[in-house]
This record gives C-alpha cells, sequence and structure tokens, in this order.
C-alpha cells in the first residue's frame, strides 16, 4: 500500500526531521510525507486551510488547540471508530490523556508525548545560603517555607525562593479548574479553587519585602532561573530537562511540584497529540501512521530518549532517558521519581477562548499586582472576572 500524507501542525520542521521522519520512512517506506508547518513555515491555520492543501493528518497539537483552532476550522474528525477498526485500544493510555480530547464521548485526537511538570532547583543558592534541597512530595506550604530561607537582598540582588512558569501552571493548575463557562462563554474565576491556588501561589508566597520590590522593578520570567541564577526554585515542564545544558543551571536538581496537601494530585497531563482530520483523503494509512505513533515500540524509544510516554505501562515509564549518556543510573533514578511522584490531576473542561483569559486577565492583570503587593487574592479574582468577561465578549463577537 502506497500514500501520501499531508500533515499540518506547530512542529518545528528540524524536529520533525530529526525526531519523526527517519522513523515513519522506515517503517512506512511506501508512504509519503508532507508537512506544513506552524513553526518553520509561518503558516497559521486559517492560511493553511486555504493554500489548498488538503490535509491528512494533525502532529504535535496541544488539547487546548482542538477546541481553539481545529474544531471551529472543521479540520478535526471523531477517531472512535478508525480506532477499532486499526485496534488502538483507548485502554492503553494513562488516565487523564484521553479527557482533553473527548467530547460528548467522541475521541477526537490521540496523545504520543507528555511534558509533565517539576520543581526544578538550583543546588548552588541553597548551598550558598545553607538551606537543605527541596524534596519529592512537599506540600505547597514547605516549599513556601524552604523559599523564605532563600529570598534576600545580598549585594545588591535580590535573591527569590520560589517562582514558577504562571500561565504554564494555570493551564494544568491542580484542582483541575476551568476558565470559561461552555454554556455562558463567561469566566469562571471568582471561586473557591482559584482562591486557594492564588492565596498560596501568588499571595503568601510574596510576602516578603524584597519579592515585592524586585516584582515592582522587574517581574519574573524563565531567565530569573536559568540564566541569572537568582530564583532558587522554578515549576516548569520536563522540557528543559533534554536541553539541560543550555536551559538550566550548572548544578540543577528537580523534584514534584509539591502539592495542596500529602498524597494530593499533581499537575494535569500536557500532552502533545496526532489525530485524523476531516479532509484526510488517505484515512487508513494516517491510522497506520497514529497506530505506530502510539505504540510500544515507538514509545518505548522516544522515552528511552527523554521523551515521557503518554502508555500505562510502567515498565515503558520506567524507562525515561535510558539512552541518554549524559545521566549516570542515580542521577536518571532521581529523574523518573520527580516526574512520576504525583498522579495526574483530572483534566479540567477546556473552551475556545481558555488563553483569553490566562494570558490577559490573570497573567497580565491581577497576578503581577497581587505579588507586588498592590491588590488582595478577593478584589484579584472579582477584577480579573470582570476584565475577562469583557474580553470573553470581544472575542465571541469575533467569531460570530
Amino acid at each position: 500500500m502506497s500514500a501520501e500524507i499531508n500533515i499540518y501542525g506547530p512542529i518545528c520542521r528540524g524536529t520533525w526531521e530529526k525526531e519523526f521522519l527517519p522513523y515513519l520512512q522506515e517503517e512506512f517506506p511506501n508512504y509519503k510525507f508532507n508537512l506544513t508547518s506552524k513553526c518553520s513555515d509561518k503558516l497559521e491555520l486559517a492560511e493553511a486551510i486555504t493554500s489548498g492543501i488538503k490535509f491528512d493528518m494533525l502532529l504535535d497539537v496541544a488539547a487546548g488547540e482542538l477546541r481553539e483552532d481545529f474544531m471551529p476550522a472543521n479540520l478535526a474528525t471523531p477517531m472512535n471508530d478508525m480506532m477499532q477498526k486499526h485496534g488502538i485500544d483507548p485502554s492503553k493510555f494513562q488516565e487523564g490523556f484521553l479527557d482533553a480530547v473527548t467530547i460528548d464521548g467522541d475521541i477526537y485526537l490521540l496523545p504520543y508525548s507528555n511534558s509533565n511538570y517539576v520543581m526544578y532547583y538550583n543546588k548552588s543558592l541553597f548551598d550558598r545560603f545553607g538551606v537543605e534541597y527541596p524534596w519529592n512530595g512537599m506540600t505547597w506550604d514547605e516549599a513556601i517555607e524552604l523559599a523564605n530561607k532563600i529570598t534576600r537582598n545580598e549585594d545588591g540582588t535580590a535573591y527569590i525562593g520560589l517562582w514558577m512558569s504562571t500561565e504554564h501552571y494555570l493551564r494544568v493548575n491542580q484542582f483541575s479548574q476551568g476558565f470559561v463557562d461552555p454554556n455562558t462563554t463567561t469566566a469562571t474565576l471568582n471561586n473557591d479553587n482559584f482562591r486557594t491556588i492564588f492565596q498560596k501561589l501568588f499571595y503568601e508566597n510574596s510576602r516578603n519585602p524584597v519579592m515585592q520590590a524586585r516584582a515592582k522593578e522587574k517581574f519574573f520570567g524563565h531567565s530569573d532561573f536559568n540564566r541569572d541564577y537568582v530564583i532558587a526554585m522554578y515549576v516548569y515542564t520536563t522540557g528543559w530537562i533534554r536541553t539541560y545544558e543550555t536551559s538550566l543551571p550548572p548544578e540543577w536538581g528537580a523534584v514534584s511540584v509539591p502539592v495542596f496537601e500529602k498524597g494530593g494530585p499533581g499537575v494535569q497531563t500536557y500532552a502533545k497529540y496526532t489525530g485524523l482530520t476531516s479532509t484526510s483523503q488517505n484515512p487508513d494509512a494516517v491510522m497506520q501512521v497514529i497506530k505506530y505513533l502510539t505504540s510500544d515500540e515507538f514509545q518505548t524509544m522516544r522515552t528511552r530518549q527523554g521523551e515521557m510516554t503518554v502508555l500505562a505501562d510502567k515498565q515503558i515509564q520506567d524507562q525515561y532517558f535510558a539512552d541518554d549518556d549524559r545521566f549516570d543510573d542515580e542521577t536518571r533514578k532521581q529523574l523518573v521519581e520527580a516526574v512520576s511522584f504525583n498522579r495526574f490531576a483530572p483534566s479540567r473542561p477546556f473552551h475556545q477562548f481558555d488563553e483569553v483569559v490566562i494570558e490577559g486577565a490573570f497573567a497580565q492583570d491581577v497576578i503581577p499586582e497581587i505579588v507586588r503587593g498592590n491588590m488582595d487574592v478577593n478584589t484579584a479574582l472579582q477584577q480579573a472576572e470582570e476584565i475577562a468577561n469583557a474580553d470573553l465578549k470581544a472575542e465571541a463577537e469575533k467569531v460570530q
């Protein structure tokens, strides 16, 4: 059987040519693969669709993009019947991965890799200030207490104990709280779940005057942890581990994301997905490719290279970074423990306009003000909901 498969997705061409194309060409020598890359070709979905290409397959898609981009464009299609036809068993995946891409019982995408979250830490700062390293299973209270031993101003430099990529954390928040009511397209922000998150992570974590002063001068970001080395602990995805030479401090470690109470859930899944399109002219060929990408063989190979598997098979999970000679057995064991210590939180409800809220009212308008000491949590959530509702109304009007 021969086939030509046109693929669209955010994946960069370099990643595609290194990590996917050679394996697919070997497995499917009679298939021709054509990639249109949002990353490399600078082609947004609307432009890609009007280009005249009939896409067969989606690759490197996040769960949120399903509702934000591909459903409105009528490019996604239910895969249940084709999964059954090609022997793809949904029970093989870890719990939570399919929830995010299942609508009214229909599965629209299948996961092939996951970036879990960890709390990175800069060993040099802990050593410098004589503070013990963080550990797996910490609560947020314990992490904040540890952070307070670090936060200080020394020789004109503000050192901060704990921060995170706020937008990333909110997307996978541990209460599985959504952002937009699907029935009314109004914000769902002023509630106890977000109140707990904001009180602990953004208010209680920022009562130190040194932290507030630094936030007023310049708000926190990745570079404070991995370039300027002034943040001791930072919550972010496991993506940094694969490129740690350029992404992390010279002396780094990683532990599980703190939890709100002992034994509580970690963050939600943060997977990359692939799927069949509604316009595919080669659906059976596409499903064979998807079956391979989710197979034990491909998943094991990717896991050993440092991409977390989406499969429930613990033997595959435990092979994380097994082929990476940069890590000795003890370091690799610590990484496996850090990424697998917490169970995943259930998937939150997704909406087409979630990012309007996350990147707007939350990240830009109220979180910085809480940290700077200019706003209390209740006021922040009330104000965020008002801002978000105005933004959501404007976005909804654009698509009418």
